[in-house]
């Protein structure tokens, strides 16, 4: 049995075809959401810098995230971090090579899927209108600031997308 090769790579920024030049700080998980430690080494917030890991790991199935930059809040002790990508699960078995592409979006796709997972909440008696109002609204002032992304994926078919899961609510229901 030989070591499989993960060759983890991240997006430009809302581009899934273009690759980002900044160094990233890429995790590895178990399926059971526990790091990634093996053979004396924790595959945690591993440098890669141009956004590229290259890392031998044993065979399995793992979840994959990277974050850039790390604010301190309290010195030595507690760090925040500043922005993450969209993580990617993968199978990987015995001496293979797998490339994997972390996506990396702007705010504004996280500020709106945040958005509506607030108004599914506020839909189902979990969170007050008011509440998830006053969060829009810091979204969309976010929003205003810079440029709203050239690809919107989910974003540019939301109507469709949600016209689509209630036709399939009401099928099951």
């Amino acid at each position: 049995m030989g070591l499989a090769t993960l060759s983890i790579f991240v997006s430009a920024t809302d581009d899934p075809c273009g690759l980002d030049s900044r160094t990233w700080y890429i995790t590895i998980y178990n399926c059971d959401g526990s790091v990634l430690d093996w053979c004396g080494k924790r595959y945690v917030v591993l440098k890669a810098p141009c956004g590229h890991l290259q890392v031998d790991v044993p065979p399995g199935c793992y979840y994959i995230k990277a974050v850039w930059g790390f604010t301190t809040i309290t010195p030595g002790l507690v760090y925040r971090v500043n922005h993450f990508t969209d993580a990617a699960i993968v199978t990987i078995c015995c001496e293979s090579t797998v490339c994997v592409k972390l996506f990396n979006p702007s705010v504004h796709r996280c500020g709106y899927i945040y958005v509506k997972a607030l108004q599914d909440m506020a839909a189902r008696g979990d969170l007050g209108e008011q509440q998830v109002a006053q969060a829009a609204e810091i979204v969309a002032v976010v929003r205003e600031r810079g440029d709203f992304p050239e690809k919107l994926f989910e974003m540019g078919h939301e109507d469709e997308i949600e016209r689509l899961v209630r036709e399939q609510e009401q099928k099951l229901g």
